[in-house]
């Protein structure tokens, strides 16, 4: 188990950075080319930076939200699966969309991202209203407030937090905002490297033992001290790549400032994971699916960032510098 866990997560890691690299070399291209374009519907389709690393995260939320879905009905819920993937696709798409606008606002590329409201806050708004509309069509009352309210909370666990890791993309739109995707996914994970370690090693004491009995204080530590080094050295690696070798720019964060960031990632990213131990230990589940081997299901991967892509968007957003 334990060879197998590094070797598909070796695996999974390098594909990631294989989109993120693909990302980040379709937007510099893309970039290059815009300059260079005078018809307006040539502008557009030059402006679609980020579009790979959007397309993934979709391919990773829509199989996410009906593998959470079959967990809920093993809890006795039915909530409307289908208009949740539909509602979280969208809730994903459009931070995308946002940066298309704003680097080409004249073109009236989506009228609605004009709108003084949040377009997100519409779009998430409507879901709701279809999420009622498609549990009355059922024509049964039986569980309405509690199908209603799960569906809500997938659209929102899942579209909208997951929507906030292609803000983090889209802080900036050449190969710095794909870098920034890797610099994100890598301090989230290192928390996970360094608690499962150090849990291992020097564990004694439980953490919450009622929720996550494997789970120990002194792994927590761990995971907050691997994690702010993990990101202190990608911040220094980031400068060193810039100088010479990648269009990276300024680092996002000064040294202090990145290992703040890792120690935050390592808190959140914890806290996603006991967020969906819980769900799994409300419908009687160990794991969320079995799609990936030695890790189980999309959520199981997934936890940990999708809880730690708001506090990261927020953190790079406030103190970032991507000049």
């Amino acid at each position: 188990m334990f060879w197998q866990r590094i070797l598909f997560g070796s695996l999974m890691i390098a594909a990631l950075v294989g989109v993120v690299v693909i990302d980040g070399k379709w937007s510099e291209q893309m970039q290059g080319l815009s300059s260079y374009c005078t018809d307006s519907l040539c502008a557009r389709g030059m402006l679609l930076r980020g579009l790979p690393m959007t397309l993934l995260m979709l391919g990773l939320l829509i199989p996410a939200v009906y593998e959470l879905g079959r967990l809920c009905r093993l809890g006795g819920y039915r909530p409307a699966v289908h208009w949740s993937a539909f509602v979280a696709v969208g809730l994903a798409i459009v931070p995308w969309l946002e940066m298309q606008y704003r680097m080409a606002p004249a073109d009236g590329l989506v009228p609605l991202l004009s709108i003084d409201l949040s377009p997100s806050v519409l779009w998430l708004t409507g879901g709701l209203l279809g999420a009622c509309l498609v549990i009355l069509a059922r024509k049964t009352t039986e569980r309405a407030i509690s199908n209603i309210a799960i569906t809500l909370f997938i659209m929102i666990y899942l579209g909208l937090l997951g929507s906030f890791a292609v803000r983090i993309r889209c802080l900036h739109p050449g190969m710095a905002g794909s870098a920034l995707i890797i610099y994100f996914i890598i301090s989230v994970k290192s928390g996970d490297i360094g608690a499962y370690f150090t849990g291992r090693l020097f564990g004694k004491h439980k953490l919450i033992p009622w929720l996550s009995p494997g789970k120990t204080i002194e792994g927590g530590i761990g995971a907050i001290v691997f994690a702010g080094g993990v990101s202190t050295g990608l911040i220094a690696l980031w400068s060193y790549l810039a100088a010479d070798i990648l269009p990276l720019g300024t680092p996002p964060l000064q040294l202090s400032q990145a290992f703040v960031f890792g120690a935050l990632m390592a808190v959140f990213g914890h806290f996603g994971d006991l967020v969906e131990s819980a769900i799994k230990r409300d419908v009687g589940s160990k794991d969320s699916g079995r799609i990936i081997p030695a890790f189980g299901g999309l959520l199981d991967l997934l936890d940990s960032p999708l809880v730690a892509a708001p506090i990261a968007w927020g953190y790079l957003t406030i103190l970032g510098d991507l000049g």
